[in-house]
């Protein structure tokens, strides 16, 4: 009896738990059925050349547009919830505070000048009277980035404390700030003490979008402040049974339906292939490994096609990230590729768009990682438009996903995204600094 308590102690210090993945309206989904995603996809072109011209050249230049997998965490004593991004693409965590919109964050250089009307919480910004009447028609129509999230209420956990740091976290089309805390933080029955961001200031384009915050999965390195990370605290502690984690993510059209699983401190053996292959980390800040080429397969007696190879010294870096829905690249690439599989770039939606059809007819698209291919097939690129959007959509009702964006030959150059992930399972293996890849088998 003894014996047994003993085991059943060590067993609750350390386990593995099922985290859902929620399927959710992406805001490009939600503006495409409104008719309105033209609009924003030309003030978002517009915000990130006028970012450049001005010297912000060091942007993210994927955001969370395209986003439909979230997860529930819940942060504080008593749990305040939270539907969050589980991003292997950053470090850090962050939810909105109750002073959100109230003037308390900072407000960062990109925050000077005409720019501070689209970038930057409205408390970092003066109408500016002398401003082109284009832009002074935007200043009007300011969205209130804050309005309908769930909000951290520090004064109702018992658990809370504040550091006293500020922090300011910089995304491709505007940025968050706020303050640096501590907290219970929890993921399903897994908690821990962590450290957060505490946002009190948040850009317009996270006005309507349809999460509170993001959760970072990346590694303590890449951490504003240097935050740790919560599951590199689950990992320290010795809360999770392996330090490591796997997500599997499937294509549903329904929203609020399971559209993956995040399985901590454990291999997800119903969903993925026991066949792991293990890649090392070229760097462990990112999940960033070594592509060695990148190809359109031969279908239908056409031969296959070139875009990166390793022989003519193009080797190249990508990440694995969950917070990023497409397969971008460098955007001359990314064209190659769309012409290769026929896509029509459709200027006004930002998207190279091909008939629904063609994921039947369409060859896959092969990344060689260490020696071996790995085709993602078209049923995992092409993306389908939803059916009520289609009538505000000018094409065929889908589009490949792939997206293209400048480098500056600095870094990865590739991010592998949720079509990439759909296609092959990823072990996020924080303590081996390795990323496996198992077959997805549903």
């Amino acid at each position: 009896m003894k014996s047994l308590l003993i085991v059943i102690a060590l067993l609750g210090f350390s386990s593995a738990l099922e985290f859902p993945l929620r399927r959710i309206a992406s805001m490009r989904e939600t503006e495409m059925a409104k008719g309105t995603w033209a609009d924003r996809y030309a003030r978002k072109q517009m915000l990130r050349n006028s970012m450049r011209a001005n010297g912000f050249d060091e942007i993210r230049e994927i955001d969370f547009d395209d986003v439909i997998y979230v997860s529930d965490i819940t942060i504080g004593t008593p749990p305040q919830k939270f539907t969050v991004v589980m991003d292997t693409g950053s470090s850090n965590l962050w939810v909105p505070s109750t002073e959100c919109g109230k003037g308390s964050g900072e407000c960062g250089p990109e925050c000077k000048g005409i720019l501070c009307q689209f970038l930057c919480d409205s408390s970092c910004c003066k109408k500016d009277a002398k401003a082109p009447i284009m832009f002074r028609s935007m200043q009007m129509q300011r969205p209130d980035a804050c309005a309908g999230k769930r909000l951290f209420n520090e004064t109702q956990s018992q658990t809370y404390k504040k550091d006293g740091q500020s922090f300011q976290l910089r995304y491709g089309t505007g940025s968050c700030s706020g303050y640096i805390a501590s907290d219970k933080v929890c993921l399903g029955d897994l908690c821990v003490n962590n450290g957060f961001g505490v946002a009190t200031t948040l850009a317009p384009f996270f006005a309507d979008q349809p999460l509170d915050g993001i959760l970072g999965l990346g590694f303590q390195a890449l951490a504003v402040k240097n935050i740790k990370p919560p599951v590199q605290t689950m990992i320290d502690e010795k809360v999770l049974s392996n330090p490591y984690f796997t997500v599997w993510m499937t294509m549903t059209h329904k929203e609020n339906q399971t559209g993956g699983l995040i399985t901590m401190g454990d291999l997800d053996k119903k969903h993925c292939s026991n066949e792991i292959d293990w890649v090392p980390l070229s760097s462990a800040t990112y999940y960033q490994i070594e592509i060695e080429s990148v190809r359109v397969g031969a279908k239908n007696g056409k031969p296959e096609s070139v875009i990166v190879d390793k022989s003519d010294g193009m080797a190249t870096q990508g990440i694995s990230d969950t917070g990023t829905s497409l397969i971008a690249g460098p955007a001359p690439q990314i064209q190659k590729i769309a012409q290769e599989l026929g896509g029509t770039f459709d200027r006004s939606l930002g998207a190279y768009m091909v008939p629904c059809e063609a994921v039947d007819t369409l060859p896959p698209v092969i990344f060689t990682i260490k020696g071996k291919d790995y085709p993602v097939t078209a049923k995992n690129y092409v993306v389908q438009v939803p059916t009520k959007a289609r009538d505000a959509v000018v094409g065929d009702g889908c589009f490949l996903g792939f997206q293209g964006f400048p480098t500056s030959g600095f870094g990865p150059s590739w991010i592998l995204g949720d079509c990439w992930i759909r296609e092959y399972c990823q072990i996020y293996d924080m303590g081996g600094k390795r990323l496996g890849l198992a077959k997805a088998l549903m």
